[in-house]
Protein backbone atom coordinates (compact mmCIF):
# COMPACT_ATOMS: atom_id res chain seq x y z
CA UNK A 1 0.00 0.00 0.00
CA UNK A 2 3.09 2.26 0.71
CA UNK A 3 4.43 1.82 -2.68
CA UNK A 4 1.17 2.94 -4.00
CA UNK A 5 1.08 6.06 -2.06
CA UNK A 6 4.47 6.73 -3.30
CA UNK A 7 4.24 6.07 -6.95
CA UNK A 8 0.64 8.47 -6.53
CA UNK A 9 3.13 10.92 -5.42
CA UNK A 10 5.78 11.04 -7.93
CA UNK A 11 4.05 10.98 -10.86
CA UNK A 12 1.96 13.80 -11.02
CA UNK A 13 5.71 15.43 -10.76
CA UNK A 14 6.71 13.82 -13.61
CA UNK A 15 3.68 15.04 -15.36
CA UNK A 16 4.20 18.56 -13.96
CA UNK A 17 7.74 18.22 -14.65
CA UNK A 18 6.72 17.22 -18.33
CA UNK A 19 4.11 20.21 -18.77
CA UNK A 20 6.68 22.72 -17.62
CA UNK A 21 9.31 21.29 -20.20
CA UNK A 22 6.31 21.70 -23.05
CA UNK A 23 5.58 25.47 -22.32
CA UNK A 24 9.40 26.65 -21.98
CA UNK A 25 9.93 24.50 -25.36
CA UNK A 26 6.84 26.46 -26.95
CA UNK A 27 7.63 29.71 -25.80
CA UNK A 28 11.08 29.43 -27.08
CA UNK A 29 10.15 28.26 -30.38
CA UNK A 30 7.99 31.52 -30.33
CA UNK A 31 10.64 33.72 -29.57
CA UNK A 32 12.52 31.83 -32.40
CA UNK A 33 9.67 32.23 -34.61
CA UNK A 34 9.46 36.11 -34.05
CA UNK A 35 13.02 37.00 -34.16
CA UNK A 36 13.16 34.68 -37.24
CA UNK A 37 10.50 36.74 -38.93
CA UNK A 38 11.88 40.43 -38.04
CA UNK A 39 15.04 39.69 -39.22
CA UNK A 40 14.34 37.71 -42.03
CA UNK A 41 11.88 40.61 -42.88
CA UNK A 42 14.73 43.19 -42.61
CA UNK A 43 17.33 40.95 -44.38
CA UNK A 44 15.10 40.38 -47.16
CA UNK A 45 13.29 43.80 -47.81
CA UNK A 46 16.90 45.27 -47.97
CA UNK A 47 18.58 42.88 -50.41
CA UNK A 48 15.17 43.43 -52.79
CA UNK A 49 14.67 47.02 -52.46
CA UNK A 50 18.44 46.95 -53.42
CA UNK A 51 17.41 44.97 -56.64
CA UNK A 52 14.17 47.17 -57.41
CA UNK A 53 16.68 50.15 -57.45
CA UNK A 54 19.18 48.87 -59.58
CA UNK A 55 15.92 47.69 -61.93
CA UNK A 56 14.51 51.45 -61.81
CA UNK A 57 17.96 52.70 -62.75
CA UNK A 58 18.31 50.85 -65.67
CA UNK A 59 14.84 52.14 -66.63
CA UNK A 60 15.78 55.09 -66.01
CA UNK A 61 19.23 54.98 -68.61
CA UNK A 62 16.96 53.15 -71.10
CA UNK A 63 14.02 55.86 -71.09
CA UNK A 64 17.08 59.33 -70.65
CA UNK A 65 18.49 57.36 -73.78
CA UNK A 66 15.38 57.59 -76.20
CA UNK A 67 14.49 60.71 -75.09
CA UNK A 68 17.56 61.94 -76.51
CA UNK A 69 18.03 59.83 -79.08
CA UNK A 70 14.50 60.84 -80.85
CA UNK A 71 15.78 64.64 -79.84
CA UNK A 72 19.49 64.08 -81.39
CA UNK A 73 17.34 62.47 -84.84
CA UNK A 74 14.58 65.26 -85.07
CA UNK A 75 17.45 67.96 -84.66
CA UNK A 76 18.77 67.87 -88.11
CA UNK A 77 15.67 68.40 -89.92
CA UNK A 78 15.59 72.06 -89.96
CA UNK A 79 19.25 71.87 -91.17
CA UNK A 80 18.09 69.81 -94.21
CA UNK A 81 15.04 71.39 -94.59
CA UNK A 82 16.62 74.82 -94.33
CA UNK A 83 19.03 74.56 -97.48
CA UNK A 84 16.02 72.25 -99.92
CA UNK A 85 16.00 73.84 -103.09
CA UNK A 86 11.99 73.18 -103.76
CA UNK A 87 11.47 74.50 -100.15
CA UNK A 88 13.35 78.10 -101.03
CA UNK A 89 11.86 77.57 -104.38
CA UNK A 90 8.14 77.55 -102.75
CA UNK A 91 9.01 80.80 -100.60
CA UNK A 92 10.66 83.16 -103.45
CA UNK A 93 7.73 82.24 -105.36
CA UNK A 94 5.32 82.16 -102.70
CA UNK A 95 3.62 79.31 -104.80
CA UNK A 96 2.77 76.47 -102.25
CA UNK A 97 0.32 74.29 -103.80
CA UNK A 98 3.07 71.57 -103.83
CA UNK A 99 4.85 71.96 -100.68
CA UNK A 100 2.46 70.57 -98.22
CA UNK A 101 2.78 67.08 -100.08
CA UNK A 102 6.47 67.53 -99.82
CA UNK A 103 6.37 67.75 -96.27
CA UNK A 104 3.92 64.74 -96.12
CA UNK A 105 6.29 62.48 -97.80
CA UNK A 106 8.83 63.33 -95.02
CA UNK A 107 7.24 63.17 -91.81
CA UNK A 108 6.84 59.66 -92.15
CA UNK A 109 10.04 58.99 -92.67
CA UNK A 110 11.54 61.19 -89.62
CA UNK A 111 8.75 60.42 -87.52
CA UNK A 112 8.34 64.03 -86.35
CA UNK A 113 4.98 64.93 -85.01
CA UNK A 114 4.58 67.92 -87.75
CA UNK A 115 6.43 69.91 -90.16
CA UNK A 116 5.57 73.65 -90.74
CA UNK A 117 6.72 75.90 -93.15
CA UNK A 118 6.14 79.57 -92.08
CA UNK A 119 6.83 83.01 -94.34
CA UNK A 120 8.63 85.63 -93.94
CA UNK A 121 5.18 87.03 -91.40
CA UNK A 122 4.92 83.84 -89.49
CA UNK A 123 2.12 82.85 -91.20
CA UNK A 124 1.76 79.04 -92.03
CA UNK A 125 1.99 78.32 -95.73
CA UNK A 126 2.63 74.44 -96.06
CA UNK A 127 2.00 72.02 -93.17
CA UNK A 128 1.75 68.30 -93.22
CA UNK A 129 -1.31 68.94 -91.13
CA UNK A 130 -3.60 70.94 -93.70
CA UNK A 131 -6.00 72.09 -90.62
CA UNK A 132 -3.26 74.42 -89.95
CA UNK A 133 -2.86 75.82 -93.16
CA UNK A 134 -3.38 79.64 -92.25
CA UNK A 135 -1.99 79.78 -88.55
CA UNK A 136 -0.33 82.97 -87.65
CA UNK A 137 2.71 82.18 -85.75
CA UNK A 138 4.17 85.64 -85.52
CA UNK A 139 4.37 85.85 -81.62
CA UNK A 140 5.36 82.22 -81.21
CA UNK A 141 8.26 81.51 -79.63
CA UNK A 142 9.42 79.17 -82.27
CA UNK A 143 9.15 81.41 -85.31
CA UNK A 144 10.42 84.86 -83.05
CA UNK A 145 13.88 82.72 -81.57
CA UNK A 146 14.32 81.25 -85.20
CA UNK A 147 14.09 84.44 -86.92
CA UNK A 148 16.64 86.09 -84.47
CA UNK A 149 18.96 83.09 -84.25
CA UNK A 150 21.42 82.30 -86.47
CA UNK A 151 21.37 78.38 -86.55
CA UNK A 152 18.60 75.96 -85.15
CA UNK A 153 16.76 76.35 -82.06
CA UNK A 154 14.70 74.59 -79.87
CA UNK A 155 11.61 75.99 -77.99
CA UNK A 156 9.10 74.21 -75.64
CA UNK A 157 5.41 76.06 -75.54
CA UNK A 158 2.74 74.88 -73.18
CA UNK A 159 -0.98 74.80 -74.74
CA UNK A 160 -4.12 76.26 -73.06
CA UNK A 161 -4.92 72.25 -71.83
CA UNK A 162 -1.22 72.28 -70.12
CA UNK A 163 0.37 69.74 -72.38
CA UNK A 164 3.61 70.84 -73.72
CA UNK A 165 4.67 71.38 -77.41
CA UNK A 166 8.17 70.25 -78.38
CA UNK A 167 9.86 72.03 -81.70
CA UNK A 168 13.23 72.94 -83.60
CA UNK A 169 12.46 76.07 -86.31
CA UNK A 170 15.65 77.08 -88.38
CA UNK A 171 15.84 80.39 -91.00
CA UNK A 172 15.06 79.75 -94.73
CA UNK A 173 17.59 81.91 -95.88
CA UNK A 174 18.82 82.45 -100.09
CA UNK A 175 21.12 85.07 -101.27
CA UNK A 176 21.57 86.25 -97.47
CA UNK A 177 17.69 86.79 -97.41
CA UNK A 178 15.40 85.28 -94.60
CA UNK A 179 12.21 83.50 -96.69
CA UNK A 180 10.83 82.17 -93.94
CA UNK A 181 11.02 79.51 -91.01
CA UNK A 182 10.37 75.99 -91.08
CA UNK A 183 9.37 74.12 -87.92
CA UNK A 184 9.75 70.10 -86.96
CA UNK A 185 7.65 69.45 -84.32
CA UNK A 186 8.98 66.12 -82.07
CA UNK A 187 6.78 63.53 -80.90
CA UNK A 188 7.79 63.68 -77.20
CA UNK A 189 4.25 62.98 -75.90
CA UNK A 190 4.55 59.41 -77.32
CA UNK A 191 6.54 58.24 -74.54
CA UNK A 192 4.31 59.16 -71.65
CA UNK A 193 1.82 56.51 -73.22
CA UNK A 194 5.08 54.07 -73.28
CA UNK A 195 6.33 54.71 -69.91
CA UNK A 196 2.51 54.61 -68.16
CA UNK A 197 2.41 50.88 -69.44
CA UNK A 198 5.98 49.58 -67.65
CA UNK A 199 6.45 52.26 -64.65
CA UNK A 200 4.06 53.62 -62.08
CA UNK A 201 5.17 56.85 -62.74
CA UNK A 202 7.39 59.09 -64.56
CA UNK A 203 8.38 62.85 -65.03
CA UNK A 204 10.59 64.83 -66.90
CA UNK A 205 10.98 68.00 -65.41
CA UNK A 206 12.97 71.76 -66.60
CA UNK A 207 15.59 72.98 -64.57
CA UNK A 208 13.21 75.35 -63.71
CA UNK A 209 11.09 72.62 -61.74
CA UNK A 210 8.62 72.70 -64.30
CA UNK A 211 7.26 68.94 -65.51
CA UNK A 212 7.07 68.75 -69.18
CA UNK A 213 6.39 65.26 -69.51
CA UNK A 214 4.49 62.77 -66.96
CA UNK A 215 2.49 60.28 -66.80
CA UNK A 216 -0.20 61.75 -65.11
CA UNK A 217 -1.44 65.06 -67.48
CA UNK A 218 -2.50 66.75 -63.95
CA UNK A 219 1.17 66.71 -63.13
CA UNK A 220 2.25 68.83 -66.36
CA UNK A 221 3.29 72.34 -65.71
CA UNK A 222 3.65 72.06 -62.06
CA UNK A 223 6.84 71.36 -59.96
CA UNK A 224 7.49 68.11 -58.47
CA UNK A 225 6.55 68.92 -54.83
CA UNK A 226 3.33 70.52 -56.15
CA UNK A 227 2.23 67.58 -57.91
CA UNK A 228 3.02 64.78 -55.29
CA UNK A 229 1.27 66.78 -52.75
CA UNK A 230 -2.22 67.35 -55.16
CA UNK A 231 -4.97 65.36 -53.64
CA UNK A 232 -8.17 65.37 -56.19
CA UNK A 233 -10.95 62.87 -56.78
CA UNK A 234 -11.02 59.40 -55.22
CA UNK A 235 -10.26 57.80 -58.97
CA UNK A 236 -7.15 59.84 -59.44
CA UNK A 237 -3.81 59.32 -58.04
CA UNK A 238 -3.32 59.77 -54.44
CA UNK A 239 0.04 61.07 -53.32
CA UNK A 240 2.08 63.19 -50.98
CA UNK A 241 5.52 63.15 -49.88
CA UNK A 242 5.79 62.23 -46.45
CA UNK A 243 8.79 61.88 -43.80
CA UNK A 244 7.41 58.03 -42.39
CA UNK A 245 8.50 54.54 -41.84
CA UNK A 246 6.93 51.83 -43.79
CA UNK A 247 6.49 48.08 -43.01
CA UNK A 248 9.77 47.17 -44.89
CA UNK A 249 11.99 49.05 -42.67
CA UNK A 250 13.06 51.30 -45.64
CA UNK A 251 11.87 55.08 -45.43
CA UNK A 252 9.31 55.64 -47.98
CA UNK A 253 10.29 58.16 -50.41
CA UNK A 254 6.69 59.45 -51.39
CA UNK A 255 3.65 58.17 -51.91
CA UNK A 256 1.68 57.16 -54.75
CA UNK A 257 -2.02 56.20 -55.48
CA UNK A 258 -2.09 55.77 -51.22
CA UNK A 259 1.23 53.09 -51.70
CA UNK A 260 4.94 53.67 -50.55
CA UNK A 261 7.05 54.39 -53.19
CA UNK A 262 11.01 54.45 -53.81
CA UNK A 263 12.23 57.80 -56.14
CA UNK A 264 14.63 57.95 -58.90
CA UNK A 265 16.53 60.07 -60.83
CA UNK A 266 18.49 60.97 -63.40
CA UNK A 267 19.95 63.81 -65.20
CA UNK A 268 18.41 63.89 -69.18
CA UNK A 269 22.22 65.27 -70.94
CA UNK A 270 19.37 67.34 -72.63
CA UNK A 271 19.08 71.10 -71.52
CA UNK A 272 19.47 70.57 -67.87
CA UNK A 273 16.37 68.13 -68.07
CA UNK A 274 15.89 65.86 -65.24
CA UNK A 275 13.88 62.25 -65.02
CA UNK A 276 11.94 61.21 -62.13
CA UNK A 277 10.81 57.23 -61.53
CA UNK A 278 8.52 56.32 -58.97
CA UNK A 279 8.49 52.42 -58.40
CA UNK A 280 6.38 50.89 -55.83
CA UNK A 281 7.01 48.46 -52.85
CA UNK A 282 4.64 46.17 -54.30
CA UNK A 283 6.79 43.83 -55.84
CA UNK A 284 9.31 43.49 -52.54
CA UNK A 285 6.17 42.96 -50.52
CA UNK A 286 5.35 40.14 -52.61
CA UNK A 287 8.44 38.43 -52.87
CA UNK A 288 9.48 39.15 -49.36
CA UNK A 289 5.81 37.48 -47.85
CA UNK A 290 6.59 34.45 -49.74
CA UNK A 291 9.75 33.94 -48.48
CA UNK A 292 8.21 34.23 -44.75
CA UNK A 293 5.03 32.41 -45.69
CA UNK A 294 7.43 29.34 -46.20
CA UNK A 295 9.72 29.63 -43.17
CA UNK A 296 6.69 30.26 -40.90
CA UNK A 297 5.70 27.29 -42.35
CA UNK A 298 8.47 25.58 -41.25
CA UNK A 299 8.51 27.25 -37.77
CA UNK A 300 5.04 25.74 -37.39
CA UNK A 301 6.12 22.06 -38.22
CA UNK A 302 8.59 22.19 -36.17
CA UNK A 303 5.99 23.41 -33.08
CA UNK A 304 3.88 21.25 -33.62
CA UNK A 305 6.21 17.77 -33.67
CA UNK A 306 7.88 19.91 -30.21
CA UNK A 307 4.10 19.65 -28.86
CA UNK A 308 3.00 15.97 -30.12
CA UNK A 309 6.28 14.63 -28.86
CA UNK A 310 5.70 16.15 -25.49
CA UNK A 311 2.22 15.38 -25.28
CA UNK A 312 2.82 11.60 -25.80
CA UNK A 313 5.61 12.01 -23.32
CA UNK A 314 3.09 12.66 -21.33
CA UNK A 315 0.75 10.31 -22.23
CA UNK A 316 2.93 7.29 -21.67
CA UNK A 317 4.07 8.66 -18.44
CA UNK A 318 0.06 8.41 -17.40
CA UNK A 319 0.36 5.11 -18.93
CA UNK A 320 2.97 3.64 -16.62
CA UNK A 321 1.55 5.02 -13.70
CA UNK A 322 -1.68 3.24 -14.07
CA UNK A 323 -0.01 0.12 -14.95
CA UNK A 324 2.31 0.83 -11.66
CA UNK A 325 -0.78 0.82 -9.81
Amino acid sequence: MSSVTENLEIAPQRVAKLSWRVRFALLAILIIAVATVFFTNQLLTERFTQSTKQRAQLRLALYSGNLVSELQRNSIVPRLLGSDAELIGALSSKDYQRTSQRLLSLVDEIGAAAILLLDANGRVVAATDRNRLGENQRNSSQFVDAARAAGTVFTTAQQDTGVYDFAYSRRVVANNKSLGVIVVEVDLRKFQSAWAGISDAVIVSAPTGSILLATEKTWLGVPEEDALSRRSAPSSIKRAIQATQDWTVLPAEAYLRGKAVMRQEIRVPFRGWKMVLFTTYGGIRQRVNAVLALRNYGVFDISSAVFLSTLTANVDACFVFSKGI
